[in-house]
């Protein structure tokens, strides 16, 4: 998340390069390719997390004890109470839409932007909302993941060992990831113009979302015993995984397609090259924080730091809120990237503390009161 905010903060310093801005050399190369990964990760660990506990269902035979209602409840809560508070402000307050054209606010319009399907109509997003197409993406993955779940798990029903179930789990999660890359390439192709609504929307991103389905797979048959032979060597390696994951990055930034350092609209040929990488540097980074039983001194220090962790509980607002924040840090037109970086992430920062502890907190307790919750995590709750 803070990956996110970084890039977003760069471009708004023009430390990246858009059109006839050339961005800052060497420097907008690096924080452009060494940032661009931030929202598919994203995307990968919450196909992991989410998918995880049907996995260990489907491959490991764990005991399932699921509710749909309390699924979608959960979620719902943790999602839109946030969303809801930042669409309001973005709605009714002029500060956001200074210097541009107020799209007609019609009944309708209100209600995609409140529903999060505001990106699939053009012009559909409100100003300071710009990066919220990708909360439609999870949302139409939360809707869509219990179907495929199932699909999953009767397609591997007949399978008799884990490691068998997750090679049958597997095929059907690597077409989803073909589906997406081929939506990708279409929704670049020239006859739809730059920047076409179709960009936005979830199937082109579903490939990530795969990648974390993929990871929650191949653990889970390693926790049932059923190591498939790439996982296997990264539970082994996992710090030569991720030296991998850099190798790969820093050739990136040589990328003979062209075009790093910046955020032009990429045609087809470069979409068609560069997701694959892509989608290899989410696996490689994510891969060896999913072996089970396996975790690095290192890592293990980072996740326990205090600052980072209450960081991680107020992600999503601050993911929310740091567009606005750079919205109105560029009324001051500052190009100075140190500067604009502390400015926003500060800015966010406070927005998603007070987003956190007004809105998303007593939502998260309501669940219990209005009797929907229970001592059970947010995902199925799987009982061996």
């Amino acid at each position: 998340m803070l990956a996110v905010v970084t890039v977003h903060s760069a471009f708004a310093a023009g430390q990246i390069g858009f059109g006839d801005q050339p961005g800052n050399g060497w420097i907008g190369v690096v924080i452009e390719r060494f940032t661009r990964e931030s929202l598919p990760i994203l995307f990968a660990l919450s196909g992991f997390l989410l998918y995880r506990p049907f996995a260990l269902a489907t491959v490991a035979g764990a005991k399932q004890t699921y509710n749909l209602g309390s699924y979608a409840w959960r979620r719902a809560l943790r999602i839109f109470p946030a969303y809801w508070l930042l669409a309001v402000v973005a709605l009714v307050t002029p500060l956001f839409l200074m210097g541009q054209e107020r799209a007609e606010q019609g009944f309708w319009y209100v209600v995609r932007v409140l529903t999060m399907q505001h990106v699939y109509e053009a012009g559909g997003i409100p100003a300071g909302m710009e990066s919220t197409w990708s909360m439609a993406t999870e949302i139409a993955f939360y809707a869509l993941l219990p179907l495929f779940a199932w699909l999953f798990h009767r397609l591997a029903a007949g399978a008799a060992t884990p490691a068998a179930k997750a090679r049958r789990v597997l095929v059907p999660i690597f077409a989803i990831v073909l589906i997406g890359y081929a939506f990708s390439a279409w929704s670049h192709h020239p006859s739809l113009g730059e920047y076409p609504t179709q960009g936005n929307w979830p199937v082109g991103w579903f490939g990530y979302l795969a990648v974390g389905m993929a990871l929650a797979t191949l653990s889970a048959a390693a926790e049932g015993g059923g190591w498939l032979a790439p996982y296997r060597l990264i539970a082994r390696f996992p710090g030569r995984t991720w030296a991998l994951a850099l190798g790969i990055t820093i050739l990136y930034c040589f990328s003979p397609m062209g075009d790093q350092g910046t955020s032009n609209f990429p045609p087809t040929e470069v979409v068609l090259f560069n997701q694959p990488i892509d989608l290899l540097i989410v696996f490689l980074v994510l891969a060896p924080l999913t072996v089970p039983d396996v975790r690095s001194r290192f890592i293990t220090a980072v996740l326990t730091v205090r600052p980072l962790q209450f960081i991680g509980r107020v992600s999503y607002a601050m993911f929310l809120w740091h567009i606005p924040a750079i919205y109105i840090w560029n009324l001051w037109g500052s190009t100075n990237f140190p500067l604009t970086l502390l400015l926003v992430h500060g800015t966010a920062f406070t927005a998603a503390v007070v987003s956190y502890y007004a809105v998303e907190r007593p939502a998260l307790l309501l669940r219990n009161k209005l009797g929907k919750g229970s001592v059970e995590p947010s995902t199925p709750v799987l009982v061996r």
